[in-house]
């Protein structure tokens, strides 16, 4: 073992890029006190501030000297290195000399495991360089976002966070942006276990994804050159943030008993499910089939079958479906939006993921939904558009939804107002009562917020009964709103509707 001289000399190695656990083995010399085995309390309250503080070493340590149950060390602070305790105020003294304490020079070994990761990461890594400590775990996997210049250490960080994480198996760093229309990305195993088949418990519910499809990095096109030196990549092939727990929890807390919802980006389900367990039915879509799968999975894991409804399809596909008269062309009821073939046979699986008496009515078998959830932050303000137009007043009894759309802002003095102003240029038309929350920081002079309004009356209907149903439950207002309404939902022409 070697001597330190001071805390900050401590192993300050090479930069290496393979971890030697033995290079951690190092002796502290420290004065500590003998004192009484029944005033340790006492003696650690009155010495408080001067009593050695380190990770996994405890301050209070059997005395070998003595008998056993008689007396105890109390270890003190590292910058304490002398027996007459001279950088001690003089009332500690006093009180140290009166309850019997006895200085005395102890020397205590400690090895890797006494080190944090971040200790760990700063002796290793070059001076000077940011220690990467920080990431996210969704089961036993580790996600990290690790910098150009972590990279050429990117093995060394990833078995010094298993090490130091004992419910870790695998270690993924991601190696590209989001850019594709699933919200995945491709990312690469650093260290450990290359199983990523996990499951996370949150708000209640238990939810299984898997991270898994090995690419060959050439299959996975690079945009800044990250990808270079990567051998094998994989593609994260669903989507799911831990640091929404809280978001997820505050939007299924909002639904009221017997309220319906219409999550049109559903993902592995963070809101479908929970809000299935309180006893709310959920219409859930998701376009990527993998998002779609192992939500089929989590619904049936949580044994909510008969209350979701689980949907593979273009959101705006998915939208206009459950909102398209219950008979189809040919008369015979349509089919659920992007459900296969398969489960529209009646398999086992689409059964219990489907509404109670799925055959009767499969596009609202629920009824009419109250929410609206857009968790597509990137694009979900674009998909407003198919809020236009949307609703038929013939067939449409029930309030209009509210809608939780989700977006960034890199607006820093209002970002607040830019959604909602965001929000209303989709729309075409000004959305009253609108509010904007803010979710969480995404990057500097980057938020995401979440913006949640009742889709405005003026835009809501179709056809040519639209502008009497909006004058009718609008209250007849003055304010008015240009509309376009898309083609196939009214003619593409352009209402004046009383806002």
């Amino acid at each position: 073992p070697q001597a330190l001289g001071t805390p900050r000399d401590a192993l300050r190695a090479r930069p290496m890029t393979a971890l030697d656990r033995a290079l951690f083995s190092i002796s502290l010399q420290l004065i500590a006190l003998r004192i009484p085995a029944r005033k340790c309390n006492a003696f650690m309250q009155a010495l408080q501030g001067h009593v050695l503080q380190r990770p996994k070493l405890k301050p209070i340590q059997p005395d070998g000297e003595q008998a056993p149950c008689t007396t105890r060390l109390l270890l003190l602070d590292e910058g304490i290195d002398d027996l007459q305790l001279t950088k001690l105020p003089d009332e500690l003294r006093d009180y140290v000399a009166a309850e019997g304490g006895e200085p005395v020079r102890h020397s205590v070994t400690i090895g890797y495991d006494k080190f944090s990761a971040e200790q760990v990461l700063r002796r290793l890594l070059p001076e000077g360089m940011e220690v990467p400590s920080a990431f996210e775990q969704v089961g036993h996997v580790a996600h990290m976002n690790l910098r150009e210049e972590h990279l050429p250490y990117k093995a060394l960080i990833g078995e010094v966070l298993l090490d130091k994480n004992p419910r870790l198996r695998s270690v993924v760093n991601k190696v590209d942006s989001i850019s594709n229309e699933f919200r995945v990305f491709p990312m690469e195993v650093i260290a450990g276990d290359e199983d990523l088949e996990t499951t996370v418990r949150e708000n209640g519910a238990t939810f299984a994804l898997d991270y898994r499809e090995v690419l060959q990095a050439a299959a996975v096109a690079p945009r800044r050159g990250r990808l270079a030196s990567v051998e094998r990549a994989v593609l994260h092939q669903v989507y799911w943030n831990s640091r929404l727990e809280r978001e997820h929890r505050r939007i299924v807390e909002l639904l009221r008993p017997g309220e319906v919802v219409c999550d049109m980006m559903a993902g592995i389900g963070p809101f479908a499910v929970p809000a299935a367990l309180k006893g709310n039915r959920v219409y859930a879509n998701d376009l990527n089939p993998q998002s779609a799968k192992w939500l089929r999975t989590n619904v049936l894991r949580n044994k909510v079958g008969p209350r979701v409804r689980v949907s593979n399809s273009d959101a705006r596909a998915f939208l206009r479906q459950l909102l398209a008269p219950p008979q189809g062309a040919t008369g015979e009821p349509a089919a659920a939006a992007g459900e296969p073939a398969a489960a529209a046979a009646g398999g086992a699986e689409a059964a219990t993921s489907a509404a109670e008496g799925a055959g009767e009515a499969p596009t609202l078998a629920f009824g009419p939904f109250s929410h609206i959830l857009m968790n597509l932050p990137a694009s979900a303000l674009e998909f407003l558009d198919a809020l236009v137009g949307a609703f038929d007043a013939e067939t449409w009894h029930a309030p209009l939804p509210r809608v939780h759309c989700y977006c960034f802002s890199k607006e820093t003095a209002a970002p607040e107002a830019d959604v909602i102003r965001r929000a209303e240029e989709v729309l075409g038309c000004s959305i009253p009562g609108a509010e904007a929350t803010v979710v969480r920081d995404v990057a500097p002079n980057k938020l995401m917020l979440c913006v949640s309004f009742v889709v405005p009356e003026a835009v809501a209907w179709r056809g040519e009964g639209g502008a009497a149903a909006a004058s009718v439950r609008g209250g007849g207002g003055e304010a008015e709103c240009a509309v376009s309404v898309p083609a196939g939902q009214g003619g593409g022409t352009v209402l004046q509707i009383p806002a």
